[in-house]
């Protein structure tokens, strides 16, 4: 029998929600009536408190690994025998868009309700530059972690947060199901991609850019110029848009979950995230016994590095357990249990079972999540996924992080990201968009212009 997992109703959940709940309250405060008054009584009280607030995004891990692991730390002690400080875990937002603007509301406000911020990869210009991160100083063993993925916590030479997991593109297949080997036939295959308005569709589009065409452009912190984005940019998005409107036209409808159901109900093929792995891997549907009924490989040509990491708020008033708890939650032992029990893609190349010098996928090892926790199992059950699955993972992302780019890196980059996905709708409408308009008010949205195609 395979073993499944539920969500546990616990006090220390109950209280991370009830907690949540008030700073939710609070960020949307921020948002309807502007930035609060540092008289504010609940800010004020707060800022006294040793308690530590983890802000982020709804844990999607399976078992919900992110809050386990804050109770391990909770558990935890430090060297000298000191109890760890206790954290709890606030979920603000499922969308990536939402998270942002909710920390990013509280964090403008200069409330210390935050001690530690799981961020998008992407935030690192915007908040860094904004003064509301610390920077991070002695990082335990740097050159443990992905090159790549480090680097997206920089910001004018200074490290701002670190990996806390990473994320590529990975393709998704069903038994059966005939996998392509290069870009345009995966675009003709009808595979569920994320193409509704979100972040999601920039991610889908950018990798649609480089794979048609213009590899180089908007990624890091190469800046395309106009005519770029005239010649080559906008071209590689018009080539998609017949696959939008056709055998992709289903995914214009889709997010994750949306393109999760869709391969889990029989669509043959899946871009998405590492999670998704585990996920699947629990689903009836999606097994024969301990045999999975799909597979996963790196997907075809490049793919956007996502990810979150984590950070220090400017305003904790605790910074120095705040880092400590971030350098817990980014250490080896950890990202091993993140990713064996909870599916999600560690930061760091000795959680694969890999080093900085060996860095094939062939050498990638995993443990199945009971032999990581000690929790024993039923007669009859078993880990699932079990460590040749999390093996066959781990490889799928290690290949397609040698494929992987940033998206741009910019300050703007949530202005950026909605001008950005607006033209790429309008393109696969056939709205009229040409390409003087397309690059004008791309080039704008990276200097946080307001630009609208």
């Amino acid at each position: 029998m395979t073993r499944r997992w539920y969500l546990p109703h616990d006090r220390t959940a109950g209280t991370a929600l009830a907690s949540g709940a008030v700073l939710m309250l609070i960020a949307a405060l921020v948002v309807l009536l502007g930035p609060l008054e540092s008289s504010y009584p609940a800010m004020e009280m707060d800022c006294e408190r040793e308690e530590l607030f983890v802000a982020g995004g709804t844990d999607v891990s399976l078992r919900s690994q992110r809050r386990a692991l804050i109770r391990r730390w909770n558990e935890g002690r430090y060297p000298d025998g000191r109890p760890h400080p206790h954290a709890t875990p606030v979920e603000v937002a499922e969308s990536t868009d939402l998270q942002h603007s909710q920390i990013k509301a509280v964090q403008e406000s200069g409330s210390c309700a935050y001690d530690v911020l799981i961020m998008d990869n992407t935030w690192t210009a915007q908040f860094a530059e904004a003064g509301y991160l610390v920077a991070l100083e002695d990082v335990a063993v740097r050159d443990d972690f992905f090159p790549a993925a480090l680097r997206t916590g920089e910001w004018e030479g200074e490290q701002y947060a670190i990996p806390f997991n990473v994320d590529v593109g990975l393709l998704y297949n069903r038994e059966g199901a005939t996998t392509p080997t290069a870009w345009p036939g995966l675009l003709g295959s009808g595979v569920a991609m994320q193409l509704s308005g979100y972040e999601g569709l920039t991610v889908n589009a950018l990798e649609a850019v480089w794979n048609g065409g213009g590899r180089g452009l908007l990624t890091g912190d190469g800046r395309p110029s106009e005519e770029e984005l005239r010649e080559t940019v906008y071209p590689a998005l018009v080539g998609m848009a017949p696959y939008a409107r056709g055998a992709l036209a289903a995914s214009r409808l889709y997010g994750e979950r949306e393109s999760i159901e869709a391969f889990a109900s029989g669509t043959g093929l899946m871009r998405n995230w590492p999670y998704v792995f585990s996920a699947l891997a629990s689903e009836p549907r999606m097994r024969d016994g301990g045999r999975l009924r799909f597979g996963v490989r790196a997907l075809p040509g490049r793919t956007v590095l996502g990810g979150q990491n984590l950070a220090v708020s400017a305003h904790s008033p605790n910074p120095g357990a705040a880092q400590d708890l971030v350098e817990f939650l980014s250490g080896t032992g950890s990202q091993r249990l993140l990713f064996s029990c909870g599916g999600f893609a560690p930061g760091r190349y000795s959680a694969l079972g890999l080093a900085p010098d060996r860095r094939s996928p062939a050498g990638v090892e995993a443990r199945a999540c009971s032999s990581l926790t000690g929790e024993p199992l039923e007669p009859g059950e078993a880990d699932a996924p079990g460590p040749a699955q999390l093996a066959e993972l781990g490889r799928a992302v290690v290949t397609a992080l040698t494929r992987a780019d940033p998206r741009p890196v910019t300050p703007h980059y949530s202005t950026f990201s909605s001008t950005f996905r607006d033209c790429v709708q309008k393109i696969f409408d056939r709205a009229g968009l040409d390409a003087h308009e397309f690059a004008e008010a791309v080039s704008a949205s990276l200097d946080g212009r307001a630009a609208s195609c």
